[in-house]
């Protein structure tokens, strides 16, 4: 059960949203199953990015699949969650600029 996660599909049997705890599945009142991380992280990446026609979702810059970024609007540690609903497709130097008021964890503050 290592790395296994609840969540919700869409009507084609595909990935929407991960359920943050079993807890907010029970709440939850349609279907859920129970599958590896990677594989309902990389679903949803698929959407997003078929959702984005190729583009970054802020600034319309063309993106890969591969190049483009996932970004969650709100953020998993202020609440939100890995779903289509809550992120967007975007490029490298959009999702920089998105982040560009964190303070990595990691460093020195002076």
């Amino acid at each position: 059960m290592k790395n296994m996660v609840w969540v919700e599909l869409n009507d084609l049997g595909q990935a929407v949203r991960i359920f943050r705890t079993d807890k907010a599945r029970w709440a939850f009142p349609g279907f859920a199953i129970l599958i590896r991380y990677s594989t309902a992280v990389s679903e949803i990446r698929h959407l997003l990015y078929l959702r984005s026609n190729g583009m970054c979702e802020l600034c319309t810059s063309a993106v890969t699949e591969t190049s483009g970024h996932m970004h969650e609007q709100q953020h998993r540690g202020k609440g939100g969650e890995i779903s289509l609903d809550n992120s967007v497709f975007i490029c490298p130097k959009c999702h920089q600029d998105a982040h560009s008021d964190r303070t990595p964890q990691w460093s020195k503050k002076i």
